[in-house]
């Protein structure tokens, strides 16, 4: 394949994303006149928390098997199979959150500020994905105009694979947008982290579905993977939230029925229902993985729209 397994340039390009992020995070504490040592507090608690909460997100999956029948090399491995980068994402947040309680700082201000920079740090982690085998690699690709470095790779028989860390990388990227675009209408502590985070998670849940069988994190059932599960647990208690605060709820039932969408379009994929459709439909699902891709990236657009939509600020009412 045109990238091969290098563990420890991987590692060195995750290195790399933190003290870039932790650079960037120190020099926008500092524009705004608070303590930059927060940010070496950020990156220790950061990284522990990370830690600890991708093997936990990892292990849930062997609650009542493997984990209670004596085989606990797992809850130590680094392994990166055995790592929930969803989940490590989460703790990561969480160690600045803890950063910023300790530095005085606000922690929806310190959030706000650690968006960017945590941008970054998914950006270059998940560029080294390309250097962990099949980490981060997709289904083979069969339409002609997929088939290009990088979005895909074409292993020595001539099959191409569709590079999903290119299109987890390029998200991260775009999602700099809102994470540096300043508030004007709302100027609510942590809104500008809300908005980051229901971009990433809502695009997040798309490329999870791409991702080549078998799942790199653990299945909860035979088509969704438990990274899909986080990101959707995480993006709705983050709408939740936004929807009780601006007192609109539209975005829940709407984010809950494209959730059951992306479902159906993932047993469309692996054509498991094929038997709904008459004989005459033998040419659509012959294209099924086209389709799919298409429907999945409409369905994580309509996640971040009503995402979005839930943490924006409350209109409002004349009096």
């Amino acid at each position: 394949m045109l990238l091969t397994d290098s563990p420890v340039f991987a590692v060195g390009l995750m290195i790399a994303g933190l003290a870039a992020g932790m650079v960037f995070y120190f020099f926008r504490l500092k524009k705004e006149g608070l303590p930059g040592i927060t940010v070496l507090w950020t990156a220790l608690l950061g990284v522990l928390l990370g830690l600890i909460a991708s093997k936990a997100g990892y292990l849930v999956h062997d609650l009542g098997s493997n984990l209670f029948d004596g085989y606990f090399d797992e809850m130590l491995s680094l392994d990166p199979t055995t790592l929930s980068f969803v989940c490590g994402c989460a703790g990561m947040t969480a160690g600045a959150a803890l950063a910023a309680k300790i530095g005085g700082i606000r922690t929806g201000k310190a959030l706000d500020l650690f968006a960017a920079p945590g941008c970054v740090m998914i950006c270059l982690a998940r560029v080294a994905e390309g250097w962990m085998d099949y980490i981060g690699l997709g289904n083979p690709v069969e339409a002609g105009w997929l088939k290009f470095f990088p979005l895909s790779r074409t292993n020595a028989w001539g099959d191409a694979y569709l590079n999903v860390f290119v299109l987890e990388a390029l998200t991260a990227l775009v999602c700099l947008v809102p994470a540096l675009r300043r508030q004007t209408a709302d100027r609510r502590d942590g809104a500008v982290f809300e908005r980051t985070a229901v971009c990433l998670l809502g695009a997040q849940i798309c490329w999870e579905m791409l991702l080549q069988y078998p799942y790199i994190r653990a299945f909860v059932t035979s088509f969704v993977s438990l990274e899909q599960v986080w990101c959707a647990v995480l993006l709705l208690w983050i709408m939740i939230r936004g929807c009780i605060r601006g007192k609109r709820w539209w975005p829940l039932p709407a984010a809950a029925a494209l959730l059951g969408i992306s479902a159906f379009f993932q047993f469309f994929r692996d054509n498991k229902i094929s038997f709904v459709f008459e004989e005459g439909w033998e040419k659509i699902l012959e294209h099924s993985g086209t389709i799919a891709i298409a429907a999945f990236v409409l369905v994580s657009a309509g996640l971040v729209f009503c995402g979005l939509k839930a943490v924006s600020p409350a209109k409002e009412k004349n009096s």
